[in-house]
């Protein structure tokens, strides 16, 4: 079948990522990327200076990749990383502003993140090491540069994420970091750092955070601050005396949003700001020794402002927009003198750059990154706020894709449910992806279900020790809800979604027949399983805790979509990425094999050099003509 235009469109924006202040604020740094690959290709992304008055100038041209641009803080250098002398493996570079840009340092790893001294004389990097995850939102695939393993071997350690400093005159580089511990992430502090660190240092580790000072003369380490939950963001005072922390549940890396606090670091005093006010920010950034700037998410929107350490908030706004280069995590930078830059997006226009003089101040929009697509974007649909109530009188709300010109209803409805959990449908230009649905005639419903962050963190972890459970029970709710408005109609359903909506996907096909299509991607059938066979130690939270207890095994094997198939009827279309180490290939071929035992109808597609989404545009287009079909198929046999 042809793909619809608005596929064409789709694959035409560009992401705009890590902004960042030139020293002297008159311009802004950021990394623009295409929105997919050509196959056996890199990403392409590129380094662009935009000035405050509009203009949009090119700083790198590769080749392969150049991102995560950090301006000098005293002069008119720019460092960069950048996978040009070997694909896969991102290094430091140093643009001076006249010819091009020279490599520096030499660090064994893979550059995820760098600081600069204050004085402007080295820059300390994290860089991980060769064989490592990348983590569930950069696509859960194995970090690999030079020539492949044969055989691959799997051992404890000795990989890591390490701390390097590098001149940055002379390149020199010497590792700083402690000698037994891996590191997520760090801020530099008088004579070291603070960092995230764990002893495991796979995707597991990243679930058990220990805050640790780090001295580097020494490459010792001492504990600040250890939890039970997840641990991001963290921001050394400008001082040097406080660390402030967002802490609280995540399913995935990089997906914290809770609540903040601060920590004196000699004291090891902890202190939460605000939690009765935000318990679902992403960001904080020190504006003083008193104050923070923080960023997050509230509702279906984004919040941002500032808050003291007494726990007052100074100022806040609260926008339906997504404020941050994607809907991981909500994200601004804010420079010395209080001017903000961010990425925004909203319903019906994509991702751009913003800027605001000072807190006060109205956005405006620097560059024009996207702006053909929301100008030429074909039949942009209807979004409507849709709140339903779910099981034990839960308020809840999230969004309805309404094709633009559609007559009375019901109609054929797609139900495209968000992974995570600890994610969410916010106001964007595409939210949860259900644009593509909608353009060929869909009405979609994107159900945000307790687990989703933007309601606080006691909303978070209402599903924990309940997977698939009251959750399931929300979006079927909504589901009616969609029925009851004339939006849907109730015999021609479809489901699906990635990751944990793969999973939970899954437990529709095992557990109902309302759905007459299923197309779970990069799923879960089988916790168990999964829990042994991915690299992150999600399973354990999710259903309770350990699963070496029996009590929390014993919820993981009731709560598997595999353990519930007993006379499957919903046609199953799975898709999957061979190389996806969040939820791995052998669960879609458990799924498929089971229901092809039961006699179900199911098809199993698995896409080479594909992880836990689709980069490549040759194999997203395949997929989207395979999904379009298989909801046609199923879903509008009525219309003939």
């Amino acid at each position: 079948m042809a793909l619809p235009d608005a596929i064409a469109w789709l694959d035409r924006l560009q992401r705009v990522s890590g902004p960042y202040f030139t020293h002297d604020g008159t311009a802004v740094l950021a990394t623009v990327s295409t929105s997919g690959i050509d196959g056996g290709k890199s990403l392409g992304s590129r380094v662009w200076k935009f000035g405050l008055n509009g203009s949009m100038t090119q700083l790198t041209r590769g080749p392969n990749n150049d991102r995560l641009a950090k301006a000098s803080p005293v002069d008119e250098r720019i460092a960069f990383t950048s996978d040009r002398l070997l694909r896969g493996k991102m290094e430091l570079f140093m643009f001076e502003g006249v010819g091009d840009a020279r490599p520096l340092g030499d660090v064994p790893g893979t550059i995820e993140d760098f600081k600069w001294a204050e004085d402007g004389s080295f820059i300390v990097v994290l860089a991980a090491d060769r064989g490592l995850n990348g983590g569930s939102i950069n696509g859960a695939t194995r970090l690999w540069w030079g020539e492949d393993e044969d055989p691959e071997v799997t051992v404890p350690g000795p990989t890591s994420r390490r701390l390097f400093r590098i001149d940055t005159v002379t390149g020199e580089t010497a590792e700083v970091g402690p000698r037994d511990l891996t590191v997520w992430e760090f801020d530099l502090a008088p004579s070291g750092a603070v960092a995230i660190c764990s002893v495991d240092a796979s995707e597991r580790g990243w679930h058990h955070p220990k805050m640790m000072r780090i001295d580097f003369a020494r490459r010792s380490h001492e504990l600040v601050h250890e939890s039970d939950w997840q641990l991001q963001g963290l921001a050394v005072s400008p001082d040097g005396s406080k660390v402030a922390v967002l802490e609280g549940w995540s399913s995935d890396r990089g997906l914290v949003a809770g609540e903040m606090r601060v920590i004196d670091i000699a004291a090891r005093k902890v202190s939460i700001l605000g939690a009765d006010k935000l318990s679902n920010a992403t960001q904080l950034q020190w504006r003083d020794n008193e104050s923070l700037w923080f960023t997050g998410w509230k509702g279906l929107g984004a919040t941002y402002g500032l808050i003291r350490l007494d726990g007052t908030i100074a100022w806040q706004v609260d926008e339906e927009a997504t404020v941050g280069e994607n809907g991981f995590i909500a994200t601004m930078t804010v420079s010395p003198s209080g001017s903000i830059v961010a990425v925004r997006e909203s319903i019906g226009h994509p991702q751009e750059l913003f800027y605001k003089p000072s807190s006060k101040a109205d956005w405006k929009r620097i560059g024009d990154v996207n702006g053909e697509v929301a100008r030429g974007f074909p039949n942009y649909p209807e979004l409507r706020r849709i709140t339903w109530t779910g099981k034990d009188g839960l308020p809840l709300e999230s969004f309805v894709f309404v094709p633009k010109g559609l007559g009375p209803g019901p109609h054929p409805m797609v139900v495209d449910i968000h992974g995570g959990p600890c994610l969410s449908a916010k106001y964007s230009f595409n939210p949860c992806g259900g644009l593509a649905w909608a353009s060929v005639g869909y009405v979609v419903f994107v159900p945000n279900y307790r687990g989703s962050v933007g309601w606080g963190q006691p909303f978070a972890r209402m599903n924990i020790g309940d997977p698939a459970g009251a959750e399931f029970d929300d979006i079927m709710a909504g589901v009616d809800r969609c029925i009851a408005l004339g939006l849907a109609d109730p015999e021609r359903l479809g489901v699906t979604g990635s990751s944990y909506g793969g999973f939970l996907s899954c437990w529709a096909v095992a557990t109902t027949d309302r759905f007459k299509a299923a197309i779970p991607r990069f799923s879960i059938c089988d916790q168990l399983s999964s829990h042994y066979s991915c690299e992150h130690d999600f399973h354990e939270f999710i259903n309770g805790g350990s699963l070496e207890l029996p009590e929390h095994r014993a919820v993981a094997i009731d709560r598997s979509p595999l353990s519930r198939l007993d006379k499957p009827t919903t046609p199953t279309l799975l898709i999957q990425g061979r190389e996806d180490r969040c939820t791995p290939l052998g669960q879609a071929q458990e799924f498929y094999a089971a229901l092809r035992a039961k006699g179900a109808t199911a098809e199993l597609v698995v896409y080479p050099r594909e992880g836990h989404w689709l980069t490549e545009a040759v194999h997203r287009h395949d997929a989207w003509e395979r999904k379009f079909g298989w909801f046609d198929r199923y879903l509008r046999q009525i219309d003939g």
